[in-house]
């Protein structure tokens, strides 16, 4: 009794594609051609292309809002304030940034979700500041971070939406 039969490694047919998956049958008329819409059904990549403009869009306000964020930002009240939690949002900001710079350079979206991932770490960074007792006060400079992070949160999370 043989389990394999020769000859029965090859399909006779390729098998159909499923071209109606993210087609309403109920809405597609006879005779009329189907157009694909981007919609919640229809999801792009993140390894689909980013837009050079939006490379650079995100690039020059990251390096802007940052460097402006540090430069504003008054010496520590006490520099040893929740070392642990400190070390976590840190290492969370870093990964971003490295994610954000290899898929800038490849220019795909994934560089849009690393900047998207690092500045919701920048939030959280800003609003941990003053609550861990890092900074004694908030100042006009507490605001201009959290302005400037919460701004490249929405730029990122538009850079995903146009890709």
């Amino acid at each position: 009794m043989a389990i394999i039969e020769l000859g029965t490694d090859t399909l006779e047919a390729l098998p159909e594609p499923e071209v109606d998956r993210f087609v309403d049958t109920d809405t597609v008329t006879a005779g009329e051609p189907t157009v694909m819409t981007s919609g919640p059904a229809q999801r792009t990549a993140l390894t689909d292309p980013l837009s050079g403009g939006w490379v650079l869009f995100l690039t020059v306000a990251w390096v802007t809002i940052f460097t402006t964020g540090a430069a504003l930002e008054p010496a520590p009240a006490n520099e040893h304030a929740m070392p642990l939690l400190g070390a976590v949002l840190m290492s969370g900001l870093m990964t971003g940034w490295v994610i954000m710079a290899a898929g800038f350079a490849h220019r795909r979206r994934y560089g849009a979700a690393g900047s998207l991932a690092a500045a919701g770490v920048l939030v959280a960074m800003t609003i941990a500041c003053p609550l861990s007792g890092h900074h004694a006060g908030i100042g006009a400079w507490w605001w201009f971070e959290v302005a400037g992070s919460l701004t490249l949160v929405g730029a990122s999370r538009a850079a995903l939406r146009a890709a």
